[in-house]
C-alpha cells in the first residue's frame, strides 16, 4: 500500500523557480470548498489551506458576518405568538457560532473584532432568552387561568 504524499507547487512567475512545499507541514486555515460545483476542465478539490493572514481575516470576517446575519435573520422571523422551539433554535445557533469563533477563528481575528463579535452574540442571546422566558410565562398563566375558570 502506498502512503500518499501531498505537495503545494508554487511558481514564481520573475525568476521561473518551482517551489515545492509539504502539504502537511503548512500553517494556515483549513476549510472545504463548496460541493457540487462543476465547470469544465475542474480541478477536484476537497481541501484547501488559506496561508495568506490578509486572505484569512477576510474569509473568517466574512463567514462570522454572515452566521450573524442568520442569527438576525431567525430572530426577526420567530414571533411571539410561537412557541419557545424557535428561540432554543436561536440559541443554539448562537452557542455554535460562538463555539466555533472562540475554538477556531480566535487566532485568525482582531482582538477587537473577536471581542465585538463576542459581546453582540452575548446581547443576542440574553434577548432570546427574555424572549423564551416570557412565552413559557405567557403559556404558565394561560393555563393557570384555563384550569381556574374550568374547577368553578
Amino acid at each position: 500500500m502506498s502512503i500518499e504524499k501531498r505537495f503545494v507547487v508554487k511558481k514564481d512567475i520573475k525568476t521561473d523557480v518551482i517551489t515545492y512545499m509539504e502539504y502537511e507541514k503548512l500553517k494556515g486555515l483549513k476549510f472545504k470548498p463548496k460541493s457540487n460545483v462543476n465547470f469544465e476542465d475542474m480541478i477536484s478539490v476537497n481541501e484547501m489551506i488559506v496561508i495568506n493572514p490578509g486572505l484569512i481575516e477576510k474569509l473568517v470576517s466574512k463567514k462570522c458576518s454572515r452566521n450573524f446575519k442568520k442569527i438576525l435573520k431567525l430572530m426577526s422571523l420567530v414571533s411571539d405568538d410561537d412557541d419557545d422551539s424557535g428561540y432554543m433554535l436561536i440559541l443554539d445557533e448562537i452557542e455554535r457560532l460562538k463555539n466555533l469563533v472562540i475554538n477556531k477563528y480566535k487566532n485568525y481575528m482582531e482582538e477587537k473584532e473577536y471581542d465585538v463579535l463576542l459581546k453582540k452574540l452575548e446581547i443576542i442571546k440574553q434577548e432570546a432568552e427574555y424572549r423564551k422566558n416570557k412565552i413559557l410565562e405567557m403559556n404558565l398563566s394561560y393555563e393557570d387561568n384555563k384550569r381556574g375558570k374550568s374547577s368553578r
